[in-house]
């Protein structure tokens, strides 16, 4: 009789697994796309997080792997309270031109309105939130032009606007089997934009996430070279690009960055820092000297141009050059050695030495392993400047506790990122987060990875 009973829950705990599989991917993970006629056709930046994917998942890992999400996550058993969300519609954030500002806006699903009111007051204060038939409009950021954003998102909760839909079809790139879709579109600026626009997609699997996407670009775009220099694995951060990150990547802004010029390649190896405590007397920002372990190169397109940039930098108080040691410092007492010539710009420990990439098509190739970066983070008392010993106990105690609280973050083992050319004016965007624990499950370190890096934030 026990063997039958062993045998009859072995077979109901198996048959639980089609059940929770089939419910979770028919019934939890279809959400209607009527949220995206609140988006605004002028919006340059729309983000779509699909909930079911994410609440369908974690329930399967409640169930199925209770100890591992426990550890993980607070779980409320009881006393939960009332939000009026609606948890299985979609949630999109976009930003929108407004004025003189740029504008976040998120549009949640719900449903009751009074309930999610009073829950999103109760938590955050005053918010500016309009309700449309089932969904709350809620403003996330601030504006000189207030009195006009109210009357807006009346209009955006009645949606007597334009939707983003009539410029671009969302429903062909936002795929309902992605965690999060990302749509981008440059503002209109004097910018050297070499993308017009394009979209991203992260797909969440068990111990990784992997991002895809593709992007259009300017008819120019065929003269761009690719990468000229390999990859370095061997360091905790390592960056080549083509693409001109500052100014043709940079879609948070209408303006150029600091002026940034142009550039034809840039390298980056960053693997770590040593940072030496000093008497606060000798005025950096920071009581710190640091001494970061990293080597760039920049090939100018205008030799000029980038001698310029470094003399207002310097008469800024930017940076302090001594062009005979050619050695500077920042205004946050970083140190480098630097060299500038008509073809380019170089800072460094002691001289670069960067290798020659083959692949002609790759544009920009990003690499990050968290770990490293921070196991080579190292502090210490400057010998020939120290502070005082109450100043050395409280700062080296402070800097050691920051940097051990940040290694909850290096359970995301690695981050690599490549966008490469693809066709006629195309270029493709590919990269994979992942997870250390090959035993866990992405969407859980997620939660858990943007818990502790809110409170990290809070608490500095």
């Amino acid at each position: 009789m026990r063997l039958v009973k062993k045998y009859l829950a072995l077979i109901t705990l198996m048959s639980m697994f089609p059940i929770c599989w089939i419910i979770g991917k028919n019934f939890i993970t279809e959400a209607k796309t009527d949220i995206y006629g609140y988006i605004p056709q002028e919006s340059d930046i729309v983000i779509e997080i699909n909930s079911r994917n994410f609440i369908s998942e974690i329930i399967y890992q409640r169930v199925y792997n209770e100890e591992y999400v426990l550890n993980k996550v607070e779980v409320q058993e009881s006393d939960v309270e009332e939000t009026g969300i609606d948890y299985f519609s979609k949630v999109v954030l976009f930003r929108e031109k407004w004025a003189e500002d740029n504008v976040w806006i998120a549009v949640v699903g719900v449903k009751n309105k009074k309930t999610f009111k009073k829950y999103a007051e109760n938590k955050v204060g005053d918010l500016k939130i309009e309700f449309g038939k089932s969904h709350a409009i809620i403003q996330l950021t601030a504006s000189k032009n207030q009195d006009k954003l109210d009357e807006h998102l009346k209009n955006i909760a009645a949606q007597n606007i334009k939707p983003f839909t009539a410029r671009i079809d969302l429903k062909k790139y936002f795929k309902k089997d992605k965690e999060i879709n990302c749509y981008m579109i440059p503002q209109s600026s004097d910018a050297n934009h070499q993308l017009i626009d394009g979209y991203i997609n992260m797909d969440f699997h068990q111990d990784h996430i992997d991002i895809g996407g593709e992007f259009n670009t300017v008819s120019t775009f065929g003269e761009t070279p690719g990468i000229a220099y390999a990859m370095n694995e061997d360091v905790g951060f390592s960056l080549r690009s083509s693409l001109n990150v500052f100014n043709s990547l940079w879609w948070f802004s209408e303006e150029e960055i600091e002026d940034v010029p142009d550039y034809k390649q840039m390298a980056v190896d960053y693997d770590g820092v040593k940072m030496f405590m000093v008497d606060l007397n000798w005025g950096y920002q920071f009581p710190f000297k640091t001494f970061p372990e990293m080597q760039m190169r920049v090939d100018a397109v205008n030799g000029a141009q980038w001698k310029k940039f470094f003399d207002e930098i310097q008469e800024e108080g930017k940076v302090k050059a001594d062009t005979l040691t050619k050695s500077l410092i920042t205004e946050q007492g970083a140190f480098f050695q630097y060299n500038l010539t008509d073809e380019s710009f170089e800072l460094s420990r002691s001289g670069v030495n960067f290798q020659s990439s083959t692949d002609t098509d790759v544009c920009f190739d990003f690499q990050m392993k968290i770990e490293s970066l921070l196991n080579n983070t190292k502090f210490a008392v400057d010998e020939d400047n120290p502070p005082s010993e109450f100043e050395q106990m409280v700062g080296m105690s402070v800097a050691n506790d920051m940097v051990s609280e940040m290694h909850v973050f290096d359970d995301i083992e690695e981050i690599r990122f490549q966008m490469k050319k693809s066709g006629e004016a195309k270029i493709a965007a590919n990269g994979k987060v992942q997870m250390k624990n090959r035993e866990g499950q992405s969407i859980v370190e997620c939660m858990f990875f943007m818990t502790e890096a809110l409170l990290f934030v809070k608490g500095f």
